[in-house]
């Protein structure tokens, strides 16, 4: 065999093995995303569902979508597979799902009840392709307890879930949204209470109290080193395109510190048309990290 017979056969094999990797494999390190929530008018008025949405994701430039349970019709295989068939048709990556729920509350039935429905969600999460899921702590209904008594039954929960979350290979994620995760604290408490490998924060841009101004920074530095998931919170721009609550700059700037992987997933949340604001959040990411 000649040098450049060596050479060739061993970029033939190589292309080969690559083609052997499952496509969600693929995924690259950093990639534009959109949370479905951010299309929630269009969503219940029925104008798109998760099969006909990822048309407009592929228009939209986007890689990939997060989806919210609330819209999720059934867990059948059959259904998710028409979800899996149009996201591949379009290029899209199925990044996870958006699970909502209470793993805190004080009714003992209802918490275990609700370990055993997120275990379902994962299993969708996974079939669909999803790396990652993001349960809702919700509390206890007192906010002295929520970081105390709320932050153990989560933890309690989260470590029942993580054989099976080990098995799925999917990652469980907490977003900064009130009650048991209002503050960064409490998050870092139940991330290392549980397992940081699988355990980490799906970090909402915005989701912080906004006075005093600095806090809505330090909380999200703080996260930013555990975040397998994130929320670019959007509400209002001025006129050159800047989120007027906060400086994406900084916020991304935690994140490329922390060399972050995964997707940057649009949460538009303002008054304005949801596609426009994804639009106008979309170019406020790309203006600060390019994908």
């Amino acid at each position: 065999m000649t040098k450049s017979h060596f050479i060739k056969g061993g970029v033939l094999l190589l292309m080969i093995a690559l083609s052997l990797i499952p496509s969600e494999a693929k995924q690259p390190k950093v990639y534009m995303a959109c949370e479905t929530y951010s299309l929630r008018n269009y969503l219940n008025e029925g104008k798109y569902d998760f099969v006909t949405v990822m048309p407009l994701m592929k228009e939209l430039g986007m890689k990939g979508i997060t989806l919210n349970d609330i819209w999720l019709k059934s867990f059948d295989h059959a259904y998710l597979d028409t979800i899996k068939a149009s996201a591949k048709e379009n290029g899209i990556i199925i990044v996870g799902l958006i699970c909502e729920g209470n793993l805190a509350t004080n009714n003992e039935e209802a918490r275990k009840k609700q370990i055993q429905v997120d275990a379902d969600k994962m299993r969708a999460a996974a079939y669909l392709g999803g790396k990652i899921v993001r349960l809702n702590l919700g509390g206890t209904g007192n906010r002295e307890t929520d970081g105390t008594l709320g932050v153990q039954r989560v933890i309690e929960a989260f470590n029942e879930l993580l054989p099976l979350a080990k098995e799925l290979g999917l990652k469980i994620t907490i977003e900064n949204h009130g009650g048991v995760s209002l503050k960064a604290d409490y998050i870092l408490e139940i991330i290392k209470g549980t397992d940081p490998k699988w355990v980490g924060s799906c970090l909402d841009f915005r989701n912080w109290p906004m006075d005093p101004p600095e806090l809505k920074y330090e909380e999200n530095a703080k996260l930013a080193p555990y975040a397998y998931h994130t929320h670019a919170k959007a509400h209002n721009f001025d006129a050159n395109g800047e989120e007027t609550s906060i400086s994406y700059e900084k916020v991304l700037k935690y994140l490329k510190d922390a060399r972050y992987q995964g997707a940057v997933s649009i949460e538009f949340e303002g008054p304005e048309d949801q596609i426009v604001g994804v639009k106008k959040t979309r170019d406020l990411i790309l203006k600060y990290w390019k994908m």
